[in-house]
């Protein structure tokens, strides 16, 4: 009885959590492999130790149940819009950055057969983005650095370009220069730029990805 007791009380905090926040999800995906990995080094062991103790298979099994119901419940999470219609293009741009980078510490973004899929999510804020640039309403540094970020997660070379001018403004800016992230985008869209092109990239920042040239 207390051995079934004690997952049970362990797995309301852990779903709590896995609900409540993004992250904690893919925590408990390391935790998973971690306690694979655990029963995957018993199994060796077992051949070659018969006496192995019980508690090398439980407590792994133990955990990874756990950390498998809490990934499921955290899938219930409903994401934030993927854009807002209200504000100025500051607050969009904004939001449109927050949930790009949200998305990217789900689980449930990258499920493709899910209405929520990141695929469908990025090309919902990266056609907000590319209205606001087109009407000319992005101006401020913060502003362009967040629509940068929109469009270096596209799949086109132009939009790429784009990426650049724009992060390559931002990083120019006395009030962005000690900022990391900005910085790095910087480089970044100017290396996948460069790639998409066929062209070898200059800070090194870039793994293989899918891109069409236009």
């Amino acid at each position: 009885m207390k051995k079934t007791f004690i997952p049970l009380i362990t797995l309301l905090p852990v779903g709590i959590l896995a609900y409540m926040y993004n992250l904690i999800s893919l925590l408990l995906l390391v935790a998973i492999a971690l306690s694979l990995a655990v029963l995957l080094v018993a199994g060796v062991v077992k051949a070659f130790h018969s006496n192995l103790s019980a508690r090398w298979w439980r407590v792994p099994c133990m955990i990874t149940a756990v950390c498998v119901a809490g990934v499921i419940i955290g899938l219930f999470r409903p994401l934030e819009p993927a854009v807002v219609h209200s504000g100025d293009a500051s607050d969009k741009l904004a939001h449109a950055y927050k949930t790009d980078q949200a998305d990217r510490m789900t689980i449930k973004a990258y499920l493709s057969m899910l209405n929520d899929s990141m695929a469908k999510r990025d090309s919902i804020r990266l056609e907000q983005v590319t209205l606001l640039y087109k009407e000319s309403q992005i101006s401020k540094p913060i502003d362009k650095f967040h629509a940068a970020f929109i469009f270096h997660h596209s799949k086109k070379s132009t939009l790429f370009e784009t990426a650049q001018k724009l992060a390559g403004e931002a990083a120019s800016v006395s009030e962005l220069k000690d900022n990391y992230v900005v910085q790095w985008l910087a480089k970044a869209t100017y290396d996948r730029w460069m790639v998409s092109l066929g062209k070898a990239q200059k800070y090194g920042t870039q793994d293989k990805f899918s891109v069409s040239v236009e």
